[in-house]
C-alpha cells in the first residue's frame, strides 16, 4: 500500500504544474517521516534521483521541500544507496567542473544549483546527527561512512577549485558543519582537515579566512595533543614574524582566541607565549586598527574565562591591558582622562547641571570603532572578578574608580551596560568573599567599597537622568547588587537617588521592565534601610508607587504592591507608637490603592496574593486609623479564604491580623458566608491534603487562640482539638509539632476557656501525644514543643492533666516494648524532666523515685531512669542531693552493667555536673585521670566532660586549663579511637574558649612520636573552627598550615584525620585554607590514590580475604574534594582534580558514589574541562554499569548495587548534558552501546531522566 503511495506521488512530481509537484514534494516528507516508511530497492533509487532533481527545481519552495527529504530520505533508504547520494550532493558542491561566477544563464544557473545542494548537504549532516543521537545502530554505521565521504570530497574539491572563492566558501561552510557534528569520527581525516584550513587561513580574502577559523576552532576540539599543538604553534610562529601583515595578525589573534575557547584548559600551556603577544599586538596596533585591539582583547577575555589557573602568571599583565582599554577613546579628550583613578569621588557636581551630556548625545561618527576596544576591555575585567576571587581586593584597588568613571563617560549604550554588569559582578563577589576575611580587616572587599559607596551612588544618580530605559535598568541592577552587598552604608545615600527614581515610576515611555526594576530597587533599599531614611521622602515616592499599582501589566502591579507593603513599616515604624503626623495622610491612599486591586477579581493570581499581603500588613499596621475599613477589608479577605486559588495566601493574612493588637478579636472571629466561624473555617482546613494550606492554617490558629480565646467555645473547639489531635503522629513530624502548638496556645486561654480547652486536649490528645514521645523521629524543635505541651498539660486544672498522672505514663511509655530506641528514651527522659521541674518543689520527689529504679534489675527500666535524672540534672542543681551523683557513678563503674546502662549513666552523670559545675567538676577530673587503664570507663568519663565544656566551658574553662586539663587529654589521648575522638572534640573546645594557650599546646604535639597524639592534635583542630566569626580565627589562621600538612604523615590515620579536619576547616571558613591550597591540594590528591602496600591479606582458612585499610582515607579525601570543588573551586586545577577524580570512578563503591557526585557538580561548573576528559571518564563508568552481581548475592548488596547503578546513571544525565558530547565518540559509542543498548539500564535511566526533567520543570528527553 505504501509502495502504491509512493508510486503516485513520484508520478505528480514529474508534473509540469509547480503546484503539483509542490503538494507531491510535501507528500513525500510526510511519508518520509513515519516510522513505517519501508520501500523496496528499485523504489528506493527512484526516490534518491526524484529528490535530488528536485533540489534543482526553478520553484524555490519545491527546493526547500526537497532540502528536508534529504535527511529523512538518507535514514530510511539502505547504506548504499544514502552513501551514493551523499556523493552526488558533494560533486553538486565541490565536483570537478567549470567556475562559478560569470554573467551568463549557465554560470548563474550553476551557481544557484551549487547553493542549494550546499543546503542540501548541511541538511542532511544535520539530520544524520539527530539520527545518531537517537541511538540507531544502522544509523551509526550510515554517520561513519557518509561522513568519511564527505570529507574526502570536501578536501579534493577544495584543491580542485583553490582559486574559486565560491566553492571554496562553500566547501569550508560544510567541513564547519561535519567536524561540529561528527569531528569525533574524522580521527583518520584530521590531519589533512588541518592542513587545509591552515592554509585557507593565508587566503587573501577576509570572508575566507573567517570560515576557516571557524572550522580549525570547531576542529580543535577534537584534535590529540600532537595535532593541537602543530596548529597552535602555526599560529604563534606567524604572530611572532616581524613583518606580518595587519589583516593576518587579526585573522591568526582570532584564531587563537577562538581556538582557546574551544579547547579550555588544554590551551594553558601556550599562554606563556600567547598573552604577551595578544597584548604587544594590541598595543602595536596602528592609529584606527581597532578590529586587532578588538580581537586581542578578545582572546584574553577567553584565556581568562577558560584556562584560569595557567593564566594566574599573566594576571597583572593581563589587568593592565584591561584597564588600559577601558579608557581608551581616541576621538574623545575630557580635560581630566585620569582623574577617574585617583579619587571616583571628585566628580564635578556643576558638570551634572550642565550635562544630560547634550554634546556626547549630537556626536555621532559612523567610523568610530574604539567602543568595541573599550567593551572587549570590560568584559575582561568581569572575567578577572569572577576568575580570581581571591585576588579580589587588588582587582577592585585597581578597577573599580575607572568602571565608575566610565558611568559618565562612556558614550555607547551597549558598552555602558557592559560597565554596569562588571561593576555588579564586582559587587556580587565582594559579598560572596565577605566571609574569606577577618570582620574589620581594612583589606577585605567589604571595607574597600565601604569607602566607595557614595562616589557609586552618586554616579549611579547621575546615569538616573539618562534618557535611555537600557541604561537606567542597567543602573537599578547595579544599585540592588550594592544593597544587597553593603545596605548599612546606603542609609545616607537615598537623598540622591530619590529624583531619579521618581522619574523611573513616572515614565510614560511604556517600558514596564524600567518600572519593575526600580520598584524591586525601592523594595529592598526600604527593607534594607531604616524608616527614617524614607520618611522624608514619602509623599514623593508615594503618588507615584501607587500609580504603579493601577498598571495594566500584571508584574508592574504586583512589585508596586510588594513596595505598598513594605511602606507601611515607614508610615508606621513603631507599632506600638502612634503614626507621625507628616505620614498620616498616606494611610487613606495607601488603603485605596491596594483595595482597588484586592476588591478586583478578574486580574493575574500574583497580583491577587501580592495585594492580600498588602492589606494584611497595612490593616494589622495602621488598623486604628482603618476602624471604618477593617470590617470592608476582613469581608474581602474572607471571600478570598473561600477561594481554593488565593486561599494559603489568605490564611497567611489571617494570621498577621490576628498577631496585630490594633484589629479586634471580635472582628476577626465574624462569620464567613454560610454562618460558619472564621475558626471553623480554618479548622476544616486542617483536612485538606495541601500540607502548605495544613501548616498556615494551625498557624492562623495558634495566632487566633492567643488573640481572641471566645472564637474556640463549645463545638469549635472539639472540632478544633480533633482535627490537631490527628496530626500528632510521626507521619510528619514538622505538622505535629505545628498542632502541638496550637494545642498549647489552646491551653494557655485565660480563665475558664483555658480550663475548658485543657480539658478537651487531655481526653483527645494525650494518647496521641505519648505515642508520639516513643517515635524515633521526634528531634529538635518537635520535642521542644511537646515538652511544652507535656508542661502544659501538667499545670492545666483537672484530676486527668495533674503531673502525677502525666508522669506516671510518660514513664510506662518509656519503658514500653514501643520505646526500645535510645532515641525514644531520650525523648521521654526530656519530657520527664519537662513536667518534673514545673515546680522546684516537685524535684525531689521525683529524683527519689527514680533513684529507686536505677537499682532496678529491668535494664530498660534502669537506663530510662539514668536518663531522666540526667535531664532532670541539667535543668536543677542536684547537689543538695548527693545520692544521685553517687548512683550515676557506682553504675558507671559497676563491672556488671551493660553499655547502654553506662552510657545512661555517663548521661546522667554529665547533667548533673552541668547544673553545679563548681560542685561537681573537681571530681569528675579526679575520675577520669583514675580510670586511665579502664579505656571504657574513661571514655564515658570524658564524655561527661565533653558535654560539660559545650554547655558551660565559659564559666569554668579556663580555672580548668590552669588544672592541667590538656595534660589530662593527651594522656587519654593513647587509648582506644573512641575515647580519642572525645579527646579531640574536647581540646577543639578549650581551643575556642582559650587559644592562646591551647593552640601552642596543640602545635608542639604535631611533632609527637605517637600517631595517635598527633591523629588528636589535628582533629582538635576541625572542632576549633566554627562557622560564625570567632576570637580564634586569628590565632588559628597563621598557624593552620602546620596542622594540615600532616595530610603527609607516614601514619595513615595522622593523615586521615588531617583531611577531615581540612574538609570542616574549608566547609565552616574557607578564607582560612584558601591561601594555603597550593601547598594542601598535591597532598590531598596523594590521598585518593589506591596503594597497593595499603591492602593486605587475611587468611580465614577455607579462603582469603583483602582488606583495604586505605578506603577510609579515600573516602574522606573525595568528600573533602567535594567540598573544595564546592567553596574553593577557582583553586582547583581541571587536570589533576579529573586525574583524581578518574580514579575515584573505578575505586570502590564507597568511594565510586562520592565522585559521581563530584562529577555531576563539575559538569555545571566547568563543562569545557569535563568534555576533554570524557574519554578517560567514561571507561571506569562503564566498568561501573557492566558489573554484575554474583548468583547468590544476598538483598543487602542487591540493593547496594541498585544504588550504585542509579548513582552511575545521573552522572551520565549530567555528562550528556555538556555541550559538544553529542559530538564526544567515546561518549556516544558508551550511551548507545552501553547504557541504551541494555534494556535494564536504559529503563532506569528514562526514569532518571525523567526525574531530573520533573524536578526542572520542564519535559523528559525521549531517549527512544
Amino acid at each position: 500500500m505504501a509502495n502504491t503511495t509512493l508510486v503516485i506521488i513520484l508520478e505528480k512530481i514529474a508534473s509540469k504544474d509547480k503546484d503539483f509537484r509542490y503538494m507531491a514534494t510535501s507528500d513525500l516528507l510526510h511519508e518520509l517521516q513515519k516510522d513505517t516508511f519501508k520501500a523496496d530497492a528499485e523504489l528506493e533509487k527512484k526516490l534518491c534521483a526524484v529528490v535530488l532533481n528536485q533540489l534543482e527545481d526553478p520553484s524555490g519552495d519545491i527546493s526547500n521541500l526537497a532540502v528536508s527529504c534529504l535527511g529523512y530520505l538518507a535514514r530510511k533508504v539502505a547504506e548504499v544507496r544514502a552513501e551514493d547520494m551523499v556523493r552526488q550532493l558533494c560533486d553538486k558542491v565541490a565536483g570537478a567542473g567549470p567556475a562559478s561566477g560569470g554573467s551568463s544563464a549557465a554560470s548563474k544557473a550553476r551557481d544557484a544549483q551549487r547553493e542549494i545542494a550546499s543546503i542540501g548537504l548541511k541538511a542532511l549532516i544535520k539530520e544524520l546527527a539527530g539520527g545518531a543521537a537517537a541511538g540507531v545502530g544502522a544509523n551509526s554505521q550510515l554517520v561513519s561512512s557518509a561522513s568519511t565521504i564527505i570529507a574526502g570530497r570536501m578536501l579534493e574539491g577544495l584543491n580542485i577549485h583553490k582559486d574559486d572563492s565560491e566553492v571554496v566558501g562553500h566547501v569550508l561552510d560544510i567541513l564547519t558543519e561535519l567536524i561540529q557534528r561528527f569531528g569525533g569520527l574524522l580521527v583518520s581525516e584530521h590531519c589533512r582537515i588541518r592542513d587545509a584550513l591552515l592554509g585557507a587561513l593565508g587566503e587573501g580574502r577576509l570572508v575566507m579566512r573567517k570560515k576557516a577559523l571557524q572550522g580549525l576552532a570547531a576542529l580543535s576540539v577534537f584534535l590529540n595533543d600532537d595535532a593541537l599543538e602543530s596548529v597552535v604553534t602555526y599560529l604563534l610562529t606567524a604572530l611572532q614574524a616581524p613583518n606580518a601583515k595587519a589583516d593576518f595578525v587579526r585573522t591568526y589573534i582570532q584564531a587563537v582566541g577562538q581556538i582557546s575557547r574551544a579547547v579550555g584548559y588544554r590551551f594553558g600551556r601556550y599562554l606563556a607565549t600567547a598573552v604577551p603577544l595578544a597584548i604587544s599586538h594590541c598595543n602595536k596596533a596602528t592609529e584606527g586598527d581597532d578590529e586587532l585591539r578588538e580581537h586581542c582583547l578578545q582572546a584574553l577575555e577567553g584565556f581568562v574565562l577558560r584556562c584560569p589557573h595557567d593564566t594566574r602568571s599573566q594576571l597583572d599583565a593581563v589587568q593592565a591591558a584591561a584597564l588600559r582599554y577601558l579608557r581608551y577613546d581616541p576621538n574623545f579628550a575630557p580635560d581630566d582622562e585620569e582623574g577617574g583613578d585617583e579619587d571616583m569621588g571628585d566628580d564635578d557636581e556643576e558638570a551634572d547641571d550642565d550635562g544630560d551630556g547634550d554634546d556626547a548625545d549630537e556626536y555621532s561618527d559612523d567610523e568610530d570603532m574604539s567602543w568595541k576596544v573599550r567593551r572587549a576591555a570590560t568584559r575582561i575585567v568581569s572575567a578577572l572578578v569572577s576568575r580570581y576571587p581571591d585576588a579580589l581586593p587588588a582587582l577592585y584597588r585597581a578597577s573599580m574608580s575607572d568602571l565608575v568613571s566610565r558611568f559618565d563617560k562612556e558614550r555607547e549604550e551597549g558598552v555602558k551596560a557592559d560597565v554596569f554588569a562588571a561593576v555588579s559582578e564586582m559587587l556580587a563577589q565582594v559579598g560572596a568573599t565577605a566571609d574569606r576575611y577577618a570582620p574589620g580587616d581594612a583589606n577585605s572587599p567589604t571595607a574597600l567599597l565601604t569607602g566607595d559607596v557614595a562616589s557609586i551612588v552618586r554616579a549611579s544618580a547621575k546615569q538616573l537622568r539618562d534618557k535611555s530605559p537600557k541604561t537606567r535598568v542597567g543602573v537599578f541592577g547595579v544599585l540592588r547588587q550594592l544593597v544587597a552587598v553593603q545596605a548599612s552604608s546606603m542609609s545616607g545615600q537615598v537623598d540622591a537617588l530619590v529624583p531619579g527614581l521618581l522619574a523611573a515610576l513616572n515614565d510614560k515611555s511604556g517600558n514596564t521592565g524600567l518600572k519593575i526594576e526600580a520598584l524591586s530597587f525601592l523594595r529592598q533599599t526600604i527593607a534594607a534601610t531604616p524608616p527614617s531614611v524614607f520618611q522624608p521622602h514619602t509623599k514623593q515616592l508615594a503618588p507615584a508607587v501607587f500609580g504603579c499599582v493601577n498598571e495594566r501589566y500584571y508584574k508592574v502591579a504586583a512589585e508596586a504592591l510588594r513596595v505598598c507593603e513594605a511602606l507601611v513599616g515607614v508610615l508606621r515604624p513603631d507599632p506600638a507608637g502612634p503614626v507621625p503626623p507628616e505620614q498620616a495622610s498616606l494611610v487613606a491612599p495607601l488603603y485605596s490603592a491596594i483595595m482597588t486591586r484586592l476588591s478586583a477579581t478578574d486580574q493575574d493570581q500574583e497580583v491577587k496574593e501580592c495585594a492580600i499581603s498588602a492589606m494584611a500588613a497595612t490593616a494589622a499596621r495602621l488598623g486604628d486609623c482603618l476602624q471604618k475599613e477593617l470590617p470592608s477589608v476582613l469581608r474581602v479577605l474572607l471571600d478570598r479564604l473561600r477561594n481554593e486559588i488565593t486561599r494559603l495566601t489568605a490564611v497567611k493574612a489571617l494570621t498577621t491580623l490576628a498577631s496585630s493588637p490594633l484589629v479586634s478579636g471580635e472582628l476577626l472571629a465574624g462569620t464567613v458566608e454560610g454562618g460558619s466561624g472564621v475558626a471553623s473555617e480554618l479548622t476544616s482546613f486542617l483536612r485538606k491534603a495541601n500540607r502548605l494550606l495544613r501548616q498556615a492554617s494551625l498557624v492562623a490558629l495558634e495566632a487566633l487562640a492567643t488573640r481572641y480565646p471566645a472564637a474556640f467555645e463549645g463545638p469549635v473547639l472539639t472540632a478544633a482539638v480533633e482535627e490537631a489531635a490527628a496530626l500528632v503522629s510521626d507521619a510528619d513530624v514538622a505538622l505535629a509539632s505545628l498542632a502541638l502548638r496550637f494545642l498549647v496556645s489552646l491551653t494557655a486561654m485565660p480563665g475558664p476557656a483555658g480550663a475548658a480547652a485543657a480539658a478537651v486536649v487531655v481526653d483527645k490528645v494525650r494518647g496521641p501525644a505519648l505515642a508520639l514521645v516513643r517515635s524515633p523521629l521526634l528531634q529538635g524543635a518537635a520535642l521542644e514543643v511537646l515538652q511544652s505541651f507535656f508542661a502544659a498539660l501538667a499545670t492545666a486544672a483537672g484530676p486527668q492533666g495533674g503531673a502525677d498522672a502525666l508522669l506516671a505514663a510518660l514513664l510506662d511509655a518509656g519503658r514500653s516494648a514501643e520505646a526500645s530506641s535510645k532515641q525514644a528514651q531520650h525523648s521521654v527522659a526530656r519530657c520527664v524532666a519537662a513536667l518534673a521541674t514545673t515546680s522546684p518543689a516537685k524535684v525531689p520527689a521525683v529524683v527519689e523515685m527514680l533513684l529507686k529504679s536505677v537499682g532496678a534489675k529491668d535494664s530498660g527500666s534502669q537506663r530510662l531512669a539514668l536518663l531522666c535524672l540526667g535531664e532532670i540534672g541539667g535543668r536543677a542543681d542536684l547537689s543538695g542531693l548527693p545520692a544521685v551523683a553517687a548512683a550515676a557513678t557506682g553504675v558507671l563503674s559497676a563491672p556488671g552493667s551493660s553499655e547502654e546502662v553506662r552510657a545512661a549513666a555517663s548521661h546522667a552523670l554529665g547533667g548533673i555536673t552541668r547544673g553545679n559545675l563548681h560542685h561537681f567538676m573537681p571530681d569528675l577530673v579526679a575520675q577520669i585521670a583514675a580510670a586511665a587503664g579502664l579505656p571504657k570507663q574513661q571514655y564515658l568519663l570524658l564524655q561527661v566532660r565533653e558535654d560539660s565544656l559545650i554547655r558551660h566551658g565559659a564559666g569554668y574553662g579556663l580555672g580548668l586549663f590552669r588544672a592541667s586539663v590538656l595534660s589530662l587529654l593527651f594522656n587519654a589521648a593513647e587509648s582506644e579511637e573512641e575515647c580519642r575522638n572525645v579527646v579531640a572534640e574536647c581540646a577543639g573546645r578549650l581551643a575556642l574558649l582559650h587559644p592562646a594557650k591551647v593552640l601552642p599546646a596543640l602545635l608542639e604535639r604535631t611533632t609527637a612520636a605517637s600517631g595517635n597524639i598527633r591523629a588528636v592534635v589535628v582533629s582538635a583542630v576541625k572542632h576549633a573552627v566554627v562557622d560564625r566569626p570567632h576570637p580564634v580565627d586569628a590565632e588559628l589562621g597563621p598557624v593552620l598550615l602546620r596542622f594540615l600538612l600532616l595530610m603527609g604523615d607516614e601514619d595513615r590515620h595522622v593523615r586521615r584525620s588531617a583531611v577531615v579536619a581540612l574538609s570542616g576547616c574549608a566547609h565552616a571558613k574557607p578564607g582560612l585554607v584558601v591561601g594555603d591550597l597550593a601547598q594542601l591540594l598535591p597532598l590531598l590528591y596523594a590521598q585518593t590514590a589506591v596503594r597497593e602496600d595499603m591492602i593486605r591479606t587475611v587468611d580465614l582458612g577455607p579462603f582469603k580475604h583483602k582488606i583495604d585499610d586505605g578506603l577510609e582515607l579515600r573516602k574522606a579525601a573525595f568528600e573533602c574534594l567535594d567540598i573544595l570543588n564546592d567553596c574553593c573551586r577557582d583553586r582547583l586545577e581541571p587536570v589533576p582534580f579529573l586525574a583524581a577524580l578518574e580514579s575515584g570512578l573505578g575505586d570502590h563503591a564507597d568511594v565510586k558514589m562520592p565522585c559521581h557526585t563530584t562529577l555531576s557538580k563539575l559538569v555545571a561548573t566547568d563543562p569545557g574541562a569535563v568534555l576533554a576528559a570524557a574519554d578517560r571518564l567514561v571507561v571506569p563508568l562503564e566498568k561501573t554499569l557492566t558489573t554484575r552481581l554474583k548468583s547468590d548475592a544476598v538483598k543487602q548488596e542487591i540493593d547496594r548495587h541498585e544504588d550504585m547503578l542509579r548513582s552511575c546513571l545521573r552522572c551520565v544525565d549530567a555528562l550528556e548534558h555538556v555541550p559538544g558530547s553529542d559530538n564526544n565518540v567515546a561518549f556516544q559509542n558508551f550511551l548507545r552501546k552501553v547504557v541504551l543498548a541494555t534494556p535494564a539500564l536504559k529503563e532506569k535511566y528514562v526514569a532518571i531522566q525523567r526525574e531530573r526533567a520533573e524536578a526542572e520543570g520542564g519535559d523528559a528527553m525521549d531517549t527512544a
